[in-house]
C-alpha cells in the first residue's frame, strides 16, 4: 500500500515538472504576458516526493528568489507561495495601498480565487501565503482511490484528475501571485504612450515592454503606460515602435505629465 502511494505522489509530481516545463519554454509565458511582462520560470528542486513534498523555485529581480512549496496529503493538501518582503513591500503604489485601500500582500493573497488564503505569515525574509484544499481530488478518499489496482481503468482516470488539478493549481497560484506584484506600477509612472488605435498586446512579445494600462481619454485618443525591461532610449523607442506599428499614429511623452 505505501509503495503504491509513493508511486501515485512520484507520478503526480513528475507530471507537475512535464507541465511547468511546457508552460514556461513551449506556452505563452516564454514571451511577454498582457500587462505583466515575463512571468519567472519554476524550476522544481530535488525533495522527498515519495513522501509527499515538491518545491520549485524562481529568479526574482535584483537577486531576490520566491518558491512554492506542496504538501500533498491526502485530507490536508497545502500549497505555499513564498515571496520576498522586499518586492512586497518595494512594488505597491505610493503609500503601499491600491487604490482601493488594499495592500500588495492582501491583494497576493487573493490573487487565486478571490478568497484569502487561510493563512499568511512571514518567516524570515519572506511572506508565505499558504493555501490549504481538503476537497476532491485532494481529499483523502481521492488519494485512497488512486492507489487502489481492483480496477485499473478507474484509479487511472482519478490519477488523472488528481494529476491535472495539481498542475493547475501550482501553475495558477504562481502566476496569480506574480502577475498581481508585477502588475502594479511603482511610484514611477513609466513611460506614456499616446496613439489613434490601443496598443497591441502581442507587442509585448516583440518588444522588452510590460503593459501596465490602456485607457481610451477621447475618441481616437489611447493612452497607454508601459515600463521597460531593458534600458531603453525614449526617441529610439519611440521610432521602433512607429515603425512596427506605422498605423496607430505613436508618439511618447518625453516630459513628466
Amino acid at each position: 500500500m505505501m509503495r503504491t502511494l509513493a508511486l501515485v505522489l512520484e507520478s503526480a509530481f513528475k507530471n507537475l515538472d512535464r507541465r511547468i516545463e511546457e508552460r514556461w519554454n513551449a506556452g505563452n509565458l516564454s514571451h511577454g504576458f498582457w500587462r505583466t511582462g515575463v512571468i519567472p520560470k519554476l524550476t522544481p528542486v530535488d525533495t522527498m516526493r515519495e513522501y509527499g513534498f515538491w518545491q520549485g523555485k524562481a529568479v526574482l529581480e535584483n537577486g531576490l528568489a520566491g518558491q512554492v512549496s506542496v504538501a500533498l496529503i491526502g485530507g490536508h493538501t497545502r500549497m505555499g507561495i513564498f515571496l520576498p518582503n522586499r518586492l512586497l513591500e518595494g512594488v505597491p503604489l505610493a503609500g503601499c495601498n491600491s487604490t482601493w485601500g488594499e495592500s500588495l500582500t492582501d491583494a497576493v493573497a487573493k490573487a487565486h480565487d478571490g478568497q484569502p488564503a487561510p493563512i499568511v505569515r512571514r518567516v524570515g525574509g519572506d511572506t508565505l501565503f499558504d493555501h490549504i484544499f481538503t476537497e476532491p481530488p485532494f481529499s483523502a478518499e481521492w488519494l485512497l482511490r488512486c492507489t487502489q489496482d481492483s480496477c485499473a481503468q478507474d484509479s487511472h482516470s482519478a490519477r488523472d484528475i488528481l494529476e491535472n488539478h495539481l498542475a493547475w493549481r501550482v501553475i495558477d497560484l504562481w502566476e496569480s501571485a506574480l502577475r498581481t506584484v508585477m502588475s502594479r506600477q511603482t511610484n514611477d509612472l513609466g513611460i506614456v504612450v499616446h496613439s489613434a488605435k490601443p496598443l497591441p498586446p502581442i507587442l509585448t512579445e516583440t518588444m522588452p515592454l510590460t503593459l501596465q494600462d490602456s485607457y481610451e481619454i477621447q475618441s481616437g485618443r489611447w493612452v497607454t503606460i508601459v515600463t521597460a525591461t531593458d534600458a531603453l532610449d525614449l526617441t529610439g523607442l519611440e521610432a521602433q515602435l512607429q515603425n512596427l506599428l506605422p498605423d496607430h499614429g505613436i508618439t511618447i511623452q518625453k516630459d513628466a505629465p
